[in-house]
């Protein structure tokens, strides 16, 4: 390992900071219901709405040991019947997103250290694909849980910055292999870039981010007191999909910080219910998962990072 890190990335540490702490935490959910609405999905006799979602203590660490009746789900404000509930922690699968545009050549420093930490933190049956992009992405590593392999492609991707910043694009591209794959793991997406300029897509990326059920975790670097538009986009889609935004001023720190979110994403909990509306009509589905009254954790200050909602499916769709 090398030394701390640069001292530019206290100004930058700070913005990450305060943009972090001022959104709201909200989620993602995932749809099991209906065929071939978002690409490959599970087909089931009866609809059933599935979603994962972290239950966190005032400092931010999860919690564990929940019971099916220590939480509550609304849809639209009605009271649902759980009829899946699993608190066992998951292997996670992992797409890293890693920028190599022109933008983030004076800061291959964090990406170095990104490249040397990241596969140290994988856990057994965990699995990481790699693609790199700066005007389009490129898939450099399929699915391994080899860690040299993780390393080895993290490293070619690093050696050489150019062209712009294409998220978007990006984004599509890592959702759509969450999509077209049967996975049954935790799914995460690790974002790391500076965040200067966001070419592509954008609405077809944040469609197929919220369909695929993957949450999204933006690790920044280089300094981001510039960026005025590119957080705010972000933190909407980290914020939809149960993710958050990390930072760093030191190795130890990414580590720590690394180390935690990963361990977030595995210990989600997963929950599903049949909704007591059977309408096929398309329409937003507003959710929300709360502490039970009945529960010992309501005496508690805790945070749960639950789906804002989903999609209904329609009846044109379940005809195609």
């Amino acid at each position: 390992m090398k030394g701390s890190l640069p001292r530019y990335l206290l100004p930058w540490s700070l913005f990450w900071t305060c943009t972090f702490f001022l959104q709201p935490l909200t989620v993602q959910a995932q749809w099991h219901a209906f065929p071939e609405a978002h690409g490959a999905t599970l087909k089931v006799d009866v609809d059933l709405v599935t979603l994962n979602f972290s239950v966190l203590d005032k400092a931010r660490r999860g919690i564990g040991n929940l019971h099916k009746e220590d939480i509550t789900i609304y849809e639209d404000e009605v009271s649902q019947e759980i009829s899946f509930f699993d608190s066992e922690p998951a292997p996670l699968s992992l797409i890293v997103l890693l920028d190599v545009s022109e933008s983030v050549r004076s800061f291959s420093g964090q990406i170095e250290a990104t490249s040397w930490i990241l596969p140290d933190l994988l856990s057994e049956r965990d699995e990481v694909a790699v693609i790199a992009f700066s005007n389009l992405p490129n898939l450099l590593q399929e699915f391994t849980g080899d860690p040299q392999k993780i390393r080895s492609a993290l490293h070619r991707a690093a050696s050489d910055f150019s062209g712009a910043t294409n998220i978007n694009d990006s984004v599509y591209l890592a959702a759509r292999k969450f999509s077209s794959e049967r996975i049954e793991q935790r799914k995460a997406i690790l974002l790391v870039s500076d965040g200067k300029g966001n070419r592509g897509e954008r609405e077809r990326a944040f469609d197929q981010l919220k369909a695929c059920g993957a949450t999204l975790l933006g690790l920044g670097i280089g300094v981001t007191s510039k960026l005025v538009r590119g957080p705010l986009l972000l933190n909407r889609w980290v914020k939809e999909t149960g993710g958050q935004l990390l930072f760093f001023s030191s190795e130890n720190e990414l580590k720590r910080n690394l180390r935690a979110a990963l361990n977030t994403v595995r210990s989600q909990y997963s929950a599903a219910y049949v909704p007591t509306n059977r309408l096929k009509d398309g329409s937003f589905r507003r959710l929300k998962v709360e502490i039970a009254p009945q529960s010992p954790l309501t005496s508690q200050q805790v945070t749960i990072k639950g789906p804002k909602g989903y999609f209904a499916p329609s009846e044109t769709s379940q005809q195609r």
